[in-house]
């Protein structure tokens, strides 16, 4: 049996009014969709074939059918993809969004803002990983003094995130010193990958001789850096008391399974990180999503670039019954204006 014009006509019109609705769809309610021109008999045959398929389901107590995941699948790879291109944005109702964040504030407080507006928007789970210092690159370092021996490390990566160390280190260095060091390693090493800096990419003049050991001890705090961040990324969660408010979650045992999946953070990131994609939108719908988890959620995930350089991940978690074209054209928008936000500040 295949899937003729007519079957791909009611599938998405059932796809569409369970969206909608959250109530499973009869052959009534297909009937009466815009533009339909087909018996109620004829599409409650049509509907019963594609329950017979594999791309809906017949809830016991009710007469009407809903989606399964093979059926969210078909909708997404062959009705929302057609019309959204995954590259052509249409906002239709979407409203003008534009993040405006001031110059001085840091990463982690533009991706925890981010991420609560997203939530806002889109009435579901959202959540934003920060690039990790391994995918960053040099932008700046600051050197300054507190007391006899006693310094501080500034070190500003390409994508604003900002570390800090304090060391101590015998000798008299004076603060005209400190910047004298600061000023080869910031001339010398800027936009190199943060993984790949050594002793070997810096040339220091004789009459400079002086920050050698200043320079090697700066060298080693930048090391530690990585060392202790190195499978470090920061995820920003929002909405998850929006994501229980969904019809889907009245059942307990939904609401637990659901619970066990948005509060395990690691679960979240590897997910957002293992999906996600460069150039596109993954979406993973169900049992395609968490094995042994529950079944009654989808991911919407992308990546966002930072300079051309590092890369962070952007997603949705929600219900499979989300508005998958609306959260797409939702999550091109913060993407896009991630990317300028960060790329004003290179």
């Amino acid at each position: 049996m295949r899937l003729t014009e007519r079957k791909k006509t009611i599938l998405r019109e059932v796809v569409t009014r369970f969206i909608d609705d959250a109530e499973p769809v009869s052959s009534g309610k297909v009937a009466a969709g815009p533009g339909m021109g087909i018996s109620s008999a004829t599409i409650r045959r049509e509907m019963s074939e594609l329950e017979k398929m594999g791309y809906l389901a017949h809830p016991h107590t009710s007469a009407g059918r809903v989606p399964t995941d093979r059926g969210y699948r078909f909708y997404v790879d062959n009705i929302v993809e057609e019309v959204h291109d995954w590259g052509m944005v249409s906002c239709g109702n979407i409203p003008d969004i534009k993040l405006e964040f001031s110059h001085n504030m840091e990463i982690e407080a533009i991706l925890k803002k981010s991420s609560e507006m997203l939530a806002e928007l889109t009435n579901y789970l959202s959540m934003i990983v920060a690039p990790a210092i391994y995918q960053s690159r040099f932008k700046h370092i600051e050197l300054l003094k507190f007391d006899a021996g006693n310094f501080l490390m500034v070190l500003i990566t390409d994508t604003g995130r900002v570390y800090k160390r304090n060391f101590i280190l015998e000798g008299k260095y004076t603060d005209l010193d400190l910047q004298g060091a600061a000023n080869i390693m910031n001339s010398q090493l800027r936009d190199k990958n943060i993984m790949d800096i050594s002793s070997g990419d810096l040339k220091v003049e004789e009459n400079d001789f002086r920050f050698l050991l200043l320079i090697k001890k700066i060298l080693e705090l930048i090391k530690d850096c990585i060392k202790e961040n190195l499978l470090y990324n920061r995820i920003f969660v929002h909405g998850t008391s929006v994501i229980l408010r969904q019809p889907e979650f009245i059942d307990l045992k939904k609401i637990q399974d659901m619970l066990g999946v948005i509060e395990n953070e690691y679960l979240l990131m590897k997910m957002l990180l293992d999906f996600s994609d460069e150039n596109r939108f993954v979406v993973k719908i169900g049992s395609e999503l968490v094995e042994g988890g529950t079944g009654e959620l989808s991911l919407i995930a992308s990546k966002y670039r930072i300079g051309g350089n590092s890369s962070g991940a952007i997603g949705i978690l929600g219900p499979k019954r989300m508005n998958y074209q609306r959260v797409i054209n939702i999550l091109e928008i913060f993407r896009s204006n991630l990317t300028r936000v960060f790329d004003s500040r290179a």
